[in-house]
């Protein structure tokens, strides 16, 4: 027998993997929908949350712990982001109320004109 015969086996051959099979198998799952819309929500909060420092907490940083609970509920114990967005939103809205208060600016209403 040459080296380039091979033996016959009782062992069945694997068959190859597609690239569905590696998919599946190699790389890790995707996120979802909602770990999306809860990051976004997230992120958009801590903006407003550093927003609200300069230009109507009361108003701005209510928004913004607002949408940082609907993040911190949607993503669950999941990820951190909903929390992170939920202490910088809250103090947001606390040092803004403060320096409004101090500088004598009013911290509820908005004036455009």
């Amino acid at each position: 027998m040459s080296a380039n015969q091979s033996q016959p086996t009782d062992e069945e051959v694997a068959a190859p993997m597609t690239q569905l099979d590696y998919v599946d198998r190699m790389l890790e799952p995707r996120e979802s929908g909602l770990d999306s819309a809860a990051a976004l929500l997230s992120g958009l909060a801590c903006g407003l949350g550093v927003v609200a420092l300069w230009f109507a907490p009361m108003v701005i940083g209510f928004f913004a712990i607002g949408f940082a609970i609907i993040g911190l509920a949607i993503s669950g114990d999941r990820n951190r982001i909903g929390k992170i967005a939920l202490i910088i939103a809250a103090v947001g809205w606390l040092l803004g109320s403060i320096i409004a208060v101090f500088t004598g600016n009013s911290p509820i209403s908005i004036n455009l004109a």
